[in-house]
């Protein structure tokens, strides 16, 4: 029994009649799978498609046999075939038609085949459909210097409604599935529902006005080419989904191409696996050479309008290549990015209209964002980034993103975070990150600007080295509860890590951290270069310094407590250990601490450090310069104790005053009058009898006074007439006498000298 709206075939009858009558009264013609020629069918279509209903032209189950040949005819009644097999190719080239149909039946034992269509340049004024068809057969190009073959030729056609394909199979050989470079189409493009390709897929500088849909379809190429659609325009969106149907998966094996092509919606994929072809395969003679040797899509110069969206839990194996893109929506990834040893994605160049999120996926291989112009956040939150090429994860070199770069909770192995010369809007966060990459950089934030705070703090981890040389931060640097550690790498790097003979755990060189540093960290091994950076303060724990680290010309204005730790430590002690611990010895370190210390009013305190400085440079002096070190440290503490100078000039005028009140010292003491008569202390001349004259010469000479006569002595540019007037007799044991006076005189000079120089410069200091 016929379904309702089909006329069954009466043999023996004229089959062009029939099938006008059946359009004429709505209805198809069912053929029951009998054989019709071709040639009276294409007599049908010429003869009566311009007085057929617009009903059409609906044959059903049909064995169409021969060529079916409309090559340049005008068939304005739409001809549509169900459940129909062609034993030829059908060719339309050049034809104009109001609309072409083939679909197969779903409930017939036996496929519909169809072994080719050739509709190059045709004009379709409504859709095309192709669905539940099995298209074979390999055609060549319309013109025979090209060699290229296809199962369906569509260049240059021109369809006023959509280009429909649910459930199709096309499996050519060898060449491509279709073909339809520089294709119009008025509506929309539909691969669905078990389409399945095993050639390529080439839309080249297609114009679609409406949308490509593609859901639930598979393609699997022999020579690894999926798609090509280089150049287009697609006034709607792109979809790779799976079907809301069936809930089949959209599977891609082969390389998707889409460069210089422009999308004014989206670029969706959701709950797709897409892998692509073995590394070299899938790439045409035309296309420069990609960044990924695996690449499974290569859009340079890629405009999108809307975003870039990979949702659900699609599964890419293979690289995402989009150098110098547009993605004015931006991009969200979801799910899995596999290409272990390679790129895995790639935007250098590229603007994105809008952040990059990236929370919780899994990434293998490299993400590149070099130059990269990102209005908007970097979000990478419990992403996992692995097994890249060349210890590189994540490299955003010289890149400007106006928003936050979030890592808090990333883990990378293997690999580095490179954000070298970038421009970053909002904060730098890596909280609680885990980054591994033995024997290199784990963060490398070089010369970057960054106008927010750069977190490196709660669970932060990271073995290697964290580069922080010559950035500029508007914000804090926040290393409070972070754990480091530098580890060579187990083998020699290929390529050679750069150059971190010091073991260094964390390097901040000429760093301008312009809200503070807080260091409330943990160096498991390792060693800290913080040479030139500069902070109005810093919030450490002396003793969390590793012992050989680098501060020399850290510059900071004040100490502060460190998160959840207690108070700032200020005292001098611990300031002079930690210090200490400090190499190489570098003088700019301590002078800074005792400058932090006297601005803070601990002048006693930035004294101590001063004089614990010079003592750690004693060490690397050699011997009789370090006994006059020592000389001066146990004098006057460099200076710094002046008092010890004058306790030193009194401890003189002390011992010369008691030695001259000596008897045994005043009998070598003579003095001399204008008369050359020879006095002693008491007035006894040599020679003469006792008393002769009474003491000092009855007023000839100055009597001698032993506390002025010391102080003539020690103290210098004071003259008091007493060293002029008294002096030792040679003759008895005067010279010793006067060698150890002038000794005291020598001695005076000098703790006066070494008094007066370091009272003028605590003065100046003050």
């Amino acid at each position: 029994m016929m379904p309702p709206g089909w006329t069954p075939l009466r043999p023996g009858e004229p089959f062009a009649a029939q099938l006008l009558a059946a359009s004429r009264a709505g209805q198809g013609l069912d053929c029951g799978g009998a054989p019709v020629a071709a040639g009276e069918l294409r007599a049908a279509g010429l003869t009566g498609g311009r007085a057929a209903d617009p009903f059409g032209l609906l044959v059903g189950r049909a064995t169409i046999t021969g060529s079916l040949d409309l090559q340049g005819c005008e068939v304005p009644a739409p001809l549509r075939f169900t459940g129909c097999s062609f034993t030829d190719p059908v060719d339309v080239r050049g034809a104009r038609l109001g609309e072409l149909v083939f679909d197969g039946d779903a409930r017939a034992s036996r496929p519909s085949v169809l072994p080719g269509l050739l509709a190059a340049g045709s004009r379709i004024a409504r859709d095309l459909v192709l669905s539940g068809m099995v298209v074979t057969g390999e055609l060549p190009a319309p013109r025979t210097e090209n060699r290229t073959t296809a199962s369906i030729w569509l260049t240059e056609a021109d369809i006023g409604g959509s280009l429909v394909m649910a459930g199709t199979q096309i499996l050519p050989a060898s060449g491509r599935a279709l073909r339809a470079d520089r294709i119009r189409v008025g509506g929309n493009i539909r691969l669905l529902d078990g389409f399945r390709a095993t050639g390529e897929v080439r839309l080249l500088a297609m114009r679609l006005t409406g949308t490509l849909d593609i859901a639930g379809a598979e393609f699997a190429p022999a020579d690894g080419r999926a798609i090509d659609i280089s150049e287009s325009a697609i006034g709607g969106s792109l979809f790779l989904l799976s079907s809301p149907n069936t809930g089949r998966r959209c599977r891609v094996r082969g390389r998707i191409e889409m460069g210089h092509s422009t999308i004014q919606g989206e670029l969706f994929i959701r709950d797709a696996d897409l892998t692509a072809p073995a590394a070299g395969d899938g790439a045409h003679f035309y296309n420069v050479a990609p960044r990924a040797a695996r690449t499974f899509l290569l859009a340079p110069r890629l405009t999108v309008h809307g975003a870039l969206l990979i949702e659900g839990d699609t599964v890419v194996r293979g690289g995402l290549v989009l150098p110098g893109a547009q993605l004015e929506g931006g991009l969200k990834l979801e799910g899995a990015l596999w290409n272990p040893g390679d790129t895995a994605l790639d935007l250098e160049q590229a603007i994105l209209g809008s952040g990059i999120e990236a929370p919780r996926v899994s990434i293998e291989g490299r993400v590149d964002l070099n130059n990269a112009k990102i209005e908007g956040p970097i979000n990478l939150e419990g992403t996992v980034l692995a097994a890249p090429p060349e210890r590189r994860c994540l490299t955003v070199v010289n890149a400007r993103v106006a928003g936050d770069v979030r890592l808090r909770g990333l883990t990378a192995l293997g690999g580095s975070l490179n954000f070298r010369g970038a421009s970053i809007g909002g904060v730098f966060s890596a909280e609680d990150a885990f980054i591994s990459n033995p024997g290199d950089k784990t963060i490398g934030l070089h010369m970057a600007h960054v106008a927010g705070t750069v977190r490196l703090c709660g669970r932060f981890r990271s073995v290697g080295v964290v580069v922080l040389n010559r950035m500029v931060v508007d914000g804090r640097l926040r290393a409070d509860g972070a754990t480091l550690a530098w580890r060579p790498a187990p083998a020699p790097l290929h390529p050679p890590g750069e150059t971190n003979a010091r073991g260094c755990a964390l390097e901040a060189i000429s760093a301008e951290i312009r809200g503070g540093i807080g260091l409330g960290w943990q160096i498991l091994e390792g060693t800290v270069d913080l040479t030139g950076t500069t902070a109005p303060f810093l919030a450490d724990r002396p003793e969390d310094w590793p012992a050989g680290s680098y501060i020399g010309g850290l510059a900071y204005e004040r100490f502060e407590p460190v998160e959840a730790r207690g108070a700032a430590v200020w005292d001098a002690g611990a300031r002079i250990a930690w210090l200490d611990r400090m190499e190489p010895f570098d003088p700019r370190a301590w002078e800074r601490l005792a400058a932090v210390l006297r601005a803070a009013g601990d002048r006693d305190g930035a004294d101590t450090v001063l004089v614990a400085q010079r003592r750690r440079a004693r060490r690397a002096r050699a011997l009789p310069g370090r006994i006059f070190d020592i000389l001066q440290d146990v004098t006057v503490r460099y200076g710094f104790r002046p008092q010890r100078a004058l306790y030193l000039l009194l401890a003189l005028l002390a011992a010369v005053t008691v030695a001259l009140s000596l008897p045994a010292v005043q009998e070598q003491m003579r003095a001399t009058d204008q008369n050359a008569l020879v006095f002693s202390p008491s007035g006894v001349r040599p020679g003469q009898d006792e008393g002769a004259d009474g003491r000092c010469g009855d007023g000839k000479v100055r009597c001698l006074n032993p506390f002025f006569y010391a102080v003539d002595t020690v103290v210098p540019l004071i003259d008091l007439h007493q060293r002029a007037t008294w002096y030792p007799d040679s003759e008895r044991h005067g010279a010793l006498l006067e060698w150890l006076l002038n000794l005291c005189t020598i001695l005076g000079w000098v703790a006066s000298t070494v008094f007066a120089l370091s009272f003028t410069r605590l003065v100046r200091s003050s």
